[in-house]
């Protein structure tokens, strides 16, 4: 159990990250995370395997949470192409691309906070908790098996009790547009190049300048995305500024782990800021939402303090063995 424990950890860490955190399930809802789990957390560290056993890197990751994105909100609840989805936002209608079946903003909100805050945030906070263990894989055949069938359970569930409610289904051009983007991505994956270290004439910053960066960025992404082209377009710069500053940095000597998680971390206090003004779409909203959100951001800061003291030692113990040899 103790060797499994970090997979079991991140199944249950994407949802809360990508639910909790964010504010859309509040703190009466929690009983919830566990059937979450099955399509987050299954998703999640199904991609944390691959990649890991493959020895491929962090943009491997983004691309495939990207395809959970669409997997989850394309093909299985479908909520970028059903605009009575949500009776407090829709993502269809507002900057509508015909080519697309949907509008911009909704395709760019999902791919974000699936992408990066429901996949890669988590599998880099809890790779943040064990150092020692981040680049090999945490789960042998047998464990992939059941993951893999968690998955599938939760794709069942998702897809089949969506259209249970909502008795909606997309045209099949925009499914299978859906399933191409996705096919491409995962192609994608494999096309990259495996990462290598740093070696660019240029020192790396140091991981707090990472965090802090992060941060500012990721909460910068979050004020401008409106419903609107102005906001989608701001919202679309200021990503592109933030993974070009990602891939610069990464391709600088010193590189390592702590900047990792420091990016990881600074992305993570952007939700817990935003989660405060959202609306939850599961469980109570006001007094109760807020201390729930109050707990969430407390334990967020011992994880983030916690992790971030282990990535430290083990970072220094890596230096000092290299200085040694």
């Amino acid at each position: 159990m103790r060797r499994v424990l970090p997979a079991v950890c991140l199944f249950f860490l994407s949802p809360i990250v990508g639910e909790m955190l964010l504010g859309a399930t509040s703190i009466d809802a929690i009983g919830l995370i566990p059937m979450m789990a099955l399509l987050y957390g299954g998703g999640t560290l199904l991609i944390r395997e691959v990649v890991r056993r493959t020895r491929r890197g962090w943009c491997s990751i983004l691309l495939l949470g990207a395809a959970y994105a669409l997997l989850e909100e394309g093909l299985l609840d479908q909520m970028i192409f059903n605009g009575h989805y949500s009776g407090n936002y829709d993502m269809v209608h507002v900057t509508y691309v015909p080519f697309l079946g949907t509008g911009v903003f909704g395709l760019l909100s999902v791919l974000a906070v699936h992408g990066v805050w429901s996949v890669t945030v988590p599998i880099a906070l809890m790779e943040g908790m064990v150092p020692d263990r981040a680049d090999e894989p945490w789960l042998g055949r047998a464990g992939l098996a059941v993951t893999a069938a968690l998955f599938g359970l939760g794709i069942v569930i998702v897809g089949g009790g969506t259209y249970s409610d909502t008795h909606f289904m997309a045209p099949w051009p925009e499914l299978a547009g859906t399933a191409a983007a996705i096919v491409l991505l995962v192609v994608a994956v494999f096309r990259i190049r495996r990462p290598g270290p740093g070696r660019a004439d240029r020192n790396a910053p140091r991981p707090l300048v990472a965090g802090a960066a992060s941060l500012v960025l990721t909460s910068a992404f979050m004020i401008v995305l409106q419903a609107n082209w102005w906001g989608v377009g701001a919202a679309l710069a200021v990503a592109v500024v933030a993974l070009a500053l990602g891939l610069y940095w990464s391709r600088a000597r010193g590189w390592g782990r702590p900047h990792v998680f420091a990016l990881a971390a600074g992305a993570t206090l952007t939700y817990v800021w935003d989660g405060f003004g959202q609306t939850p779409d599961e469980g109570s909203g006001g007094a109760i939402n807020l201390a729930g959100h109050v707990l969430l951001a407390v334990a967020s800061a011992v994880f983030l303090y916690v992790a971030a003291k282990r990535v430290r030692k083990r970072s220094g113990a890596e230096r000092l063995g290299s200085g040694t040899a």
